[in-house]
């Protein structure tokens, strides 16, 4: 485990002779002063300074009077001991570890940039912050804001959302799980990339098994080049008498195709001679119609009636029988057409191949010809029985990976461990921790159903939770503990009293603590002891605890003063680093 602890700060603009320093203490820091005097500016310049952009924005006004920014610290790492000076001026930072050669990088203002990711690698492997983050389909190292995240606590967003103070995670999948995973000593971070990579490797070789196979398939001189092997070995046989089988059953269906349409044409034109005799008949009553030859009346007795009807009826019924005969043959007709087409379909696509044989007039001699696409044949089956076995190995690496310790067990202890931690804290503030378990457990927290002072200190009971969850783990960098603005500004006297308590308890056990308290001396409340931040130390802090006033607790925009006593050395000292090559 890595542990920063901040030494001294030094804000300076060189044109303006106009600068800001001060050391800190190891245990408590109260910066106080005038709301917008330049409390937050004193804690985005800490982090500014270390490289980290993300209040770069917030720090416009003063960098535009071409300020420079020094940050001295000490790192513990195992039993080293060591000094740390970053020195920062725009785009340009300067990283000095004890007494080694600076490190200059030039354009690291965006986080995109090629030296600003050197710097990244750099600081990440000085203090052992190794968290990987999945970004589409890559795992990549997480940005440095995530390496303060659980150290720092904003005033704009810190005091309502959870894990928002600094950074934007939105593009990286399933962060929050990786993000809590690593802080509370879960290994399950390089479980779950590695099977990311073994999952990812699989997707690669079934997609070229396809590729292979589709390959294979597509590729004429191939098929011509395996059947020619095949024929030649005896192995042929099946294939062709299986083309000759379906080749005879579409023969079959060809042949009854027009049987079926040479009968439906017999009945349509029967049809038509019945049509044309009944209208004939019709025409040629008995003892009224004549004979179309002879022109005498025909017979008209009973006998000749009844044929005459007797000849009409059966002419209708023939007329009936031949329609029904017409319908049933059109629908075997359909479904025969139907069968054929299937039929023709599968021949072209199975067998359409033999075609190539016979226009090749292929011998055996021929098929020597034949062997470099056989060779190639057998490269592919060598081939995609490699990925076939790899991807036997991998399934198999991935199921082991499944049957070791099961994460969601290992993190409803930490949940469990958490929310003891958690509603402790809650009591010691006097707050009511929400009965819903979306709002107690760990993993499911993102904010609270509250608002105002009860928001604040649930917030505040979280934040330390949380951070004490973080030192317990052995093997995690640790930064200072940054609060920015620990009061709202309608935080009742009872409230600021047991905030203060709260406060006072936690930094006994803490590390580097600094966090930001308004104060103004103008004010009627300045005789009230809860609003004296002098009176504030002596009676809830130790007596190592560091006060740092901005500006005189009186006027605003003040973190930067033409009456700063700073030490003219250390002024040219970091003009120096800064000119390093």
């Amino acid at each position: 485990m890595s542990k920063l602890i901040l030494k001294s700060l030094l804000v300076y603009s060189p044109n303006g002779e106009k600068g800001f320093h001060t050391e800190f203490s190891d245990s408590v820091n109260i910066i106080h002063g005038r709301n917008t005097s330049g409390k937050s500016t004193l804690i985005q310049s800490v982090i500014y300074a270390m490289g980290i952009n993300d209040s770069k924005e917030n720090l416009n006004d003063i960098n535009s009077d071409d300020v420079f920014f020094r940050l001295d610290c000490v790192l513990e790492k195992a039993e080293e001991i060591c000094k740390l000076v970053f020195v920062r001026s725009d785009d340009t930072l300067v990283l000095q570890k004890g007494n080694e050669t600076p490190i200059r990088f030039d354009g690291i203002n965006s986080n995109n940039s090629y030296e600003y990711a050197r710097y990244k690698d750099l600081l990440s492997k000085l203090i052992g912050f190794d968290l990987v983050l999945q970004k589409k389909s890559e795992l990549i190292g997480a940005p440095l804001e995530a390496a303060l995240l659980p150290y720092y606590i904003s005033q704009s967003v810190g005091w309502v959302y959870i894990r928002e103070s600094i950074g934007d995670y939105r593009f990286y999948k399933d962060f929050k799980f990786d993000y809590l995973d690593y802080y509370c000593g879960i290994e399950s971070g390089h479980e779950r990339i590695n099977k990311y990579n073994l999952e990812k490797e699989k997707k690669e070789l079934i997609f070229e098994l396809k590729q292979l196979d589709s390959y294979e398939m597509k590729n004429e001189d191939l098929k011509v080049s395996k059947l020619l092997d095949e024929r030649f070995k005896g192995e042929a046989e099946n294939y062709l008498e299986s083309y000759q089988s379906l080749n005879k059953n579409l023969s079959d269906r060809e042949a009854e195709h027009t049987k079926l349409c040479n009968k439906i044409s017999m009945l349509r034109g029967r049809q038509k001679v019945l049509s044309q005799i009944i209208t004939n008949i019709k025409d040629q009553k008995p003892k009224v119609d004549q004979c179309p030859t002879c022109d005498q009346n025909l017979p008209g007795d009973l006998k000749e009636f009844y044929n005459y009807s007797e000849d009409i009826n059966d002419a209708l019924k023939e007329k009936d029988r031949v329609k029904e005969h017409i319908k049933n043959n059109a629908s075997k007709l359909n479904s025969v057409e139907k069968l054929i087409t299937s039929l023709r379909i599968k021949i072209e696509k199975d067998y359409g191949v033999l075609r190539l044989l016979k226009s090749d007039n292929i011998t055996f001699d021929s098929w020597l010809d034949h062997n470099a696409n056989l060779r190639m044949l057998e490269n592919i089956s060598i081939k995609k029985a490699s990925c076939e076995k790899r991807i036997n190995g991998i399934d198999v690496d991935i199921e082991k990976l499944g049957n070791g310790v099961d994460i969601d067990s290992l993190r409803k202890v930490k949940e469990r461990e958490f929310l003891s931690i958690f509603k402790r804290k809650v009591s010691a503030l006097g707050v009511q921790l929400p009965k819903e378990t979306k709002y107690q457990d760990l993993y499911s927290l993102n904010s609270f159903p509250y608002q105002g002072v009860e928001l604040h200190q649930l917030l505040m009971a979280y934040n330390f939770s949380f951070y004490e969850m973080v030192m317990k783990n052995p093997t995690i960098h640790s930064f200072p503990f940054l609060l920015d603005a620990v009061f709202k500004e309608d935080i009742d006297t009872e409230s600021r009293s047991n905030i203060f308590k709260f406060l006072s308890q936690e930094t006994k056990f803490s590390g580097q603590v600094v966090f930001s308290v308004a104060e103004y001396k103008g004010d009627e409340t300045s005789s009230n002891p809860l609003f004296n931040i002098e009176t504030i130390k002596s009676e809830y802090f130790s007596t190592d605890t560091k006060l740092i006033c901005i500006g005189d607790s009186k006027t605003k925009r003040s973190f930067l003063s033409n009456t700063a006593l700073i030490d003219s050395v250390l002024i040219n000292d970091t003009m120096n680093l800064l000119e390093v090559v």
